[in-house]
């Protein structure tokens, strides 16, 4: 059964990137210090928690309210009551102040949705990408806790509610291959580990941004005459409406922050690839093989030798790509690596299980 608003909220979120990110256009901006003062903090008896999913493309935001135990310090259940959505939180990928500005829109968006005043909730947990070092974190933190967010805070990486949303007790490893990607796991003992997740200078094997951009580069050796013939020169000429590949050079320009849209030309690729096109097959195959490699290289060093190994997968190449995901996890046992897999279409639910489990009183 649908939730009241939600219909709404997915009508007014449609649409392009662009008409999600706030606009500084004619308006002052909002200081953490003015948006304190419109936070009333709250009576922790209404139990309202926020749970946030900052990702490269999009930020969502769950507002809930928790049902106490009477005689136990945590809720035993939580009632998503407002959602919100809003533009990329990456704050390596926008920056701090447009990451900021899009947290911001996306709560405000939640309140909004659950029909309340904007208050301070008892508990909230930030996961974005682009915040896996103590220094982003803090940053983070610092603007939370001026804007009054909530009166618990945790700060951390996009991938461990990946864990949380698909096992309570966070044990397996996490898998994020959209924009970006990034893999993180957490054994049995409690030990944690990443691989990846270096951005999309130094990493981001598989993710969205990389496999177009390899066809990308690939258009522009056809028009060299230095590659092999492929579909995709002309299906990236058709796409962005030009007559050469040399002009994409000024359109690929135009925006220093186009990870965004080159990572959206990747369901592009996989077209071109499912209609049997070599080079854009090769490009795909290598993507798979890349996430492999990442997953490997992390089950050995947390040393998970249970089988199956509990894999969730998040991100709009994962969710949106089965056969992908499904050559990735061929590819491990072809390595001798068995996976239970489950899809996390929504990871923010993981953000609101770490809410909830850093309330320790009541």
């Amino acid at each position: 059964m649908r939730r009241r608003g939600e219909d709404r909220d997915r009508r007014s979120h449609k649409g392009s990137l662009a008409a999600d990110r706030p606009s500084n256009v004619g308006r002052r901006r909002r200081t953490p210090q003015s948006l304190a003062r419109n936070a009333v903090r709250m009576n922790t008896s209404d139990g309202l928690i926020l749970g946030i999913d900052g990702g490269g493309t999009k930020t969502v935001a769950w507002l809930a309210r928790c049902d106490f135990k009477n005689d136990g310090d945590l809720p035993n259940a939580t009632e998503t009551i407002g959602r919100g959505h809003s533009g990329s939180s990456n704050v390596r990928g926008v920056g701090f102040e447009t990451a900021f500005d899009n947290l911001n829109l996306a709560v405000e968006r939640a309140f909004t949705d659950a029909e309340r005043s904007r208050v301070t909730v008892e508990s909230a947990c930030l996961a974005l990408a682009g915040a896996g070092r103590d220094v982003e974190q803090q940053r983070i933190r610092s603007w939370a806790e001026q804007c009054q967010l909530a009166s618990k805070l945790t700060v951390v990486d996009d991938a461990l509610p990946v864990l949380y949303a698909a096992s309570p007790d966070g044990v397996g490893i996490a898998l994020i291959a959209g924009t970006g990607s990034l893999a993180l796991g957490r054994n049995e003992n409690g030990n944690m580990a990443r691989c990846g997740g270096w951005g999309s200078l130094l990493g981001d094997e598989g993710s969205g941004y990389q496999i177009a951009l390899a066809a990308l580069r690939a258009a522009v050796r056809v028009d060299d005459g230095r590659g092999p013939a492929t579909q995709l020169h002309g299906r990236l000429l058709e796409h962005f409406v030009i007559q050469s590949a040399v002009e994409l050079i000024p359109i690929l320009h135009a925006d220093p922050n186009n990870r965004i849209m080159i990572a959206s030309l990747a369901p592009l690729i996989f077209d071109v690839a499912g209609s049997g096109d070599p080079v854009a097959m090769q490009i795909i195959d290598q993507a798979s093989t890349d996430l492999a490699e990442t997953l490997k290289t992390l089950i050995n060093r947390l040393g998970m030798l249970t089988q199956p190994v509990s894999l969730a997968g998040t991100g709009s190449v994962l969710i949106h790509q089965p056969a992908f995901t499904q050559s990735i996890r061929e590819k491990l046992a072809e390595s001798g690596i068995e996976t239970d897999y489950r899809a996390i279409p929504e990871s923010v639910a993981g953000t609101l299980v770490i809410a909830v489990g850093s309330m320790t009183t009541h």
